[in-house]
């Protein structure tokens, strides 16, 4: 353990552009989550509940596949956004 007190109030400076990223993320996919709620799970809910309550197997592959595509394209979404705003390269 250090002594020097200066050593442990310091923060990294690489560290800096990684949490303000991480926060601008957090900013963005907020909205963008509660939209998609909104708009999208609303309106396959019957979709959705039709397929879970004819095949378990059927809804857990689709929910799955769902899952996977959202994160993709969330993925896609905010880099080009953060890219278009000039935060990322």
């Amino acid at each position: 353990m250090s002594s020097n007190p200066e050593s442990s109030s310091r923060v990294d400076p690489s560290i800096v552009p990684l949490m303000r990223s991480l926060a601008l993320e957090l900013v963005i996919y907020g909205p963008i989550v509660t939209i998609y709620f909104f708009l999208v799970l609303h309106r396959t809910n019957n979709w959705l509940t039709n397929i879970f309550n004819a095949s378990s197997t059927e809804y857990a592959i689709v929910a799955v596949l769902l899952i996977g595509g959202q994160g993709v394209m969330l993925e896609m979404f905010t880099s080009w956004l953060l890219r278009r705003i000039g935060l990322r390269h």
